[in-house]
């Protein structure tokens, strides 16, 4: 396989070309402020490898991508990016079959785009975030007292950010028990992270929901998720696979982070390569 470094208008994204040419490109990006750099090459190699294109990209604010001011996050921004990159894998050479991948954040959005318009031959969603009500029902209120005046600021146009993550009970966006320590595992060395994100999210993040559509996502899906996850919602993930028609899922011994951490990441990697050959494979 050969990878080169592409500008998608802003976005920053790796095109990875497999040894013998596919009609097939997966199109990849990190979840909540993460970046391309914060494990996602071991998988993106391993879709390559088995056989697949595959376009991998950081976020409009983040990472390695254009867009002031930064560490900015709005979710129709990112979706309006997931278009554009999935526009240009359709333009690459033989393309004619459309793989989504995401995680958590991206998760979500993946599964929004599914039940949409955009309409992939196959998704691959990893811990995905699919119920912000219940991330909401799991935070202090004095958090949300914090946060929100903030996010009132940032969604007004007053740019300001605050923490990623920290220690249980600090003053950030992802504090929960495990959190800290696990964006210490997910993040690499070397990666643009910052931890900083503007907060205007957190007025609707209870509006987000993408498992509620989820009948309409009629291509296969596969659904990886950790058993000991408390970032996302377990009880949304698994609305989300008995209500799609062609979902799997797959319980992995890890929580939101180690996914990313051998042992778990090599199986989980393993998987899916095993389904995105089967969907390679098919007929369209």
């Amino acid at each position: 396989m050969n990878r080169d470094d592409v500008r998608i208008g802003e976005l920053a994204a790796w095109v990875y070309r497999p040894a013998t040419a596919s009609d097939t490109c997966v199109v990849m990006a990190h979840g909540f402020s993460l970046t391309r750099h914060d494990g996602l090459e071991p998988f993106a190699e391993a879709f390559a490898g088995a056989g697949a294109n595959v376009v991998c990209f950081d976020h409009r604010y983040l990472g390695d991508s254009g867009g002031q001011p930064r560490q900015r996050f709005r979710a129709a921004d990112q979706l309006a990016d997931w278009r554009a990159a999935i526009d240009y894998a359709r333009g690459l050479d033989g393309v004619t079959r459309i793989v989504l991948w995401g995680y958590s954040f991206s998760g979500g959005h993946c599964a929004t785009l599914a039940t949409g318009d955009v309409r992939p031959d196959a998704v691959m969603l990893l811990c995905p975030f699919l119920d912000g009500l219940d991330r909401v029902r799991v935070t202090r209120p004095g958090l949300i007292a914090w946060i929100t005046p903030r996010a009132i600021a940032d969604m007004a146009g007053r740019h300001t950010t605050i923490p990623v993550t920290g220690p249980v009970g600090s003053r950030a966006a992802m504090p929960l028990e495990g959190e800290e320590a696990g964006f210490a595992v997910a993040v690499g060395e070397g990666s643009p992270w910052r931890n900083e994100i503007s907060p205007a999210v957190f007025l609707t993040v209870a509006l987000h929901r993408p498992w509620a559509k989820a009948a309409s996502a009629t291509m296969p899906v596969f659904v990886g998720m950790g058993d000991r996850d408390i970032t996302v919602s377990a009880k949304a993930i698994h609305k989300f696979v008995d209500r799609a028609p062609d979902a799997t899922l797959v319980g992995y011994d890890a929580d939101h982070f180690t996914v990313f951490a051998p042992p778990e990441r090599d199986q989980i990697i393993d998987d899916q390569v095993d389904f995105l050959r089967r969907v390679m494979a098919a007929n369209h």
